[in-house]
């Protein structure tokens, strides 16, 4: 509510910082009744249609599923709003003035890009957030069971992009998945068509062993980055054996049982346990509880000097 009343005015006279304290001793944590006992800085910056800006890369990055890297500086607070980006083709648009080292931020851009990790940076006296935009988690579901739909619910409602993939034309309806960004009508056969990138990930729940086996042999020689196979340890077991696949060659993508130990019982609980696999996964957690874990609960990027930085970056258009 803060930033809605004040981000114009503040940005007047060009992009500004907000400073958030919230921790015990800060200015606002009473005052907001506010408890996350941290502090975060606020970049806030007025968008212009005729002149390139992040939400063009956001498109971008949308469309071709490919990341990119926006450099923003935060300080000097003169400075701050300055950029240097790394679009989805490598191309590199800048706008920084001659005191800021732009081959240093150059190169600290494209490790970002490889990495897909944001990162808080100093050269010299300039702080910059590199903030790395990456494409929607895009789950593929090879399977149109009615257990599908809360998997597909729950997805969407974390922003995934997601498609229902089945060979029997009579479960993969558009009504029975109103919410799947594509729902496709696909033999088992035809499973290599997909083409997978790092964000990819996919689910075999046909419920029927010959479908998940001709799948898996599909799957299996170019796998996704997670590939979850619903059911029993046992079963996996034989798929795997009849498609002759090494468990290991999979690794770490295979996942079978998939889905984490919640004690999940039905469609619903289930879904719950497999999405929560998935994001753990993709975020290098082992997705044990939080209280047995050791440091923070949240990733922090760490700074050359290793000072931790929480930096937001809020765009007025």
């Amino acid at each position: 509510d803060d930033l809605v009343k004040k981000a114009w005015w503040l940005t007047e006279n060009g992009p500004a910082i907000r400073r958030y304290d919230t921790t015990p001793d800060g200015e606002i944590g009473t005052g907001f009744g506010l408890g996350c006992n941290g502090i975060i800085y606020v970049l806030l910056e007025r968008l212009s249609q005729d002149e390139r800006n992040v939400l063009d890369l956001v498109r971008a990055v949308r469309a071709s599923r490919q990341p990119a890297v926006w450099a923003h500086v935060v300080t000097p607070l003169e400075a701050a709003g300055q950029y240097l980006s790394i679009d989805t083709s490598g191309t590199v648009h800048q706008q920084l003035t001659s005191a800021v080292n732009m081959h240093a931020v150059k190169e600290h851009a494209a490790v970002s890009l490889v990495s897909g990790d944001s990162q808080h940076i100093q050269i010299g006296g300039t702080e910059l957030f590199v903030e790395t935009l990456r494409p929607a988690v895009r789950l593929l579901i090879f399977g149109a069971g009615d257990d599908a739909v809360p998997l597909l619910d729950l997805a969407k409602y974390l922003g995934w992009h997601v498609s229902v993939i089945d060979g029997r034309a009579h479960y993969a309806r558009r009504e029975k998945f109103p919410n799947a960004d594509a729902v496709i009508v696909r033999n088992a056969g035809d499973a290599s068509a997909e083409s997978f990138d790092r964000w990819t990930v996919a689910v075999l729940m046909t419920h029927s062993y010959s479908q998940d086996l001709d799948l898996l042999g599909q799957l299996g020689a170019n796998p996704p980055a997670y590939l979850g196979i619903l059911g029993p340890r046992k079963r996996s077991v034989q798929l795997l054996i009849d498609a002759g696949i090494d468990a290991a060659q999979l690794a770490p993508s295979l996942h079978t049982p998939m889905g984490l130990d919640i004690g999940a019982d039905g469609p619903e609980q289930v879904a719950i346990a497999v999405i929560a696999e998935i994001q753990a996964f993709l975020n290098g957690r082992a997705g044990g509880q939080l209280r047995d874990r050791q440091g923070s609960i949240h990733a922090r990027e760490q700074s050359q000097d290793s000072s931790s930085f929480n930096v937001h970056s809020i765009v007025c258009a």
